[in-house]
């Protein structure tokens, strides 16, 4: 029988309806996320109206924080079930222990960071983020790959461009401020105060074949694209 990733006992769970325990751990962590989101640091929310009502997209946004992961999701009531977190394979896919476990937590889906012969494909890792999304689901990308300084939009990565052509759904870019100083880089508590969420209209790259002379040339443009649209955002906002 031909290997598919969907049926690899690693990644097949993606693909499927969340266990009842993952259910309740979603449940419990939407409750205390929306306790603190409302109460302790309470987001403030504008533009709702942009999130894709039934539709599956990838949610952009600058990165200051642990935070903005739970922020996002909060911010268009969906419950944390509904998103999906590109991970690093080789940290938490190729450690039995971190995948078992954490399989029941969160959504994540792998792609590998180190050339090596268990690497996966980016088309492995496409074909992952297809089937989660097909159920209903969306992907949260923060482009500049790691936390930057507040108001510093660091260098976008390709990423979030490529997974939104790879999977023909729209980007939802969003600007977040405040959560710099509710759970800043190095501390270990949150603390109280308001924090700032702009969801802008979806952003559709243009559509090209990644088989295309034209692919590369694309991806580079409307990934400059997406981080001037986001930084002169971030920058009035």
């Amino acid at each position: 029988m031909k290997y598919s990733i969907l049926e690899d006992p690693r990644y097949k769970h993606i693909a499927q309806s969340k266990s009842i325990l993952f259910q309740i751990f979603s449940f419990l962590f939407d409750l205390y996320a929306n306790t603190v989101l409302t109460f302790y640091t309470p987001v403030k929310v504008v533009g709702k109206e942009n999130i894709p009502k039934g539709k599956p997209f990838i949610f952009v946004s600058n990165h200051n924080s642990h935070m903005d992961i739970a922020v996002l999701a909060y911010t268009t009531r969906l419950g944390y079930e509904k998103f999906g977190f590109l991970a690093a394979k080789d940290y938490w896919f190729d450690n039995n222990f971190r995948r078992k476990f954490f399989k029941n937590l969160i959504n994540l889906i792998p792609i590998s960071r180190k050339k090596n012969p268990e690497s996966l494909d980016i088309e492995d890792t496409m074909l992952l983020s297809k089937a989660f999304v097909d159920l209903g689901n969306n992907i949260i990308i923060f482009p500049e790959g790691s936390r930057g300084d507040a108001g510093k939009l660091q260098r976008f990565r390709k990423g979030a461009i490529k997974f939104s052509m790879g999977l023909d759904i729209p980007i939802l870019p969003a600007i977040i401020k405040g959560t710099d100083k509710t759970w800043p880089k190095g501390e270990a508590f949150i603390k109280p105060g308001p924090i700032s969420v702009k969801i802008l209209p979806s952003f559709h790259p243009k559509k090209v074949e990644n088989s295309s002379k034209e692919y590369n040339k694309t991806l580079s443009s409307e990934t400059v694209k997406l981080e001037k649209l986001i930084k002169k955002e971030l920058d009035n906002f």
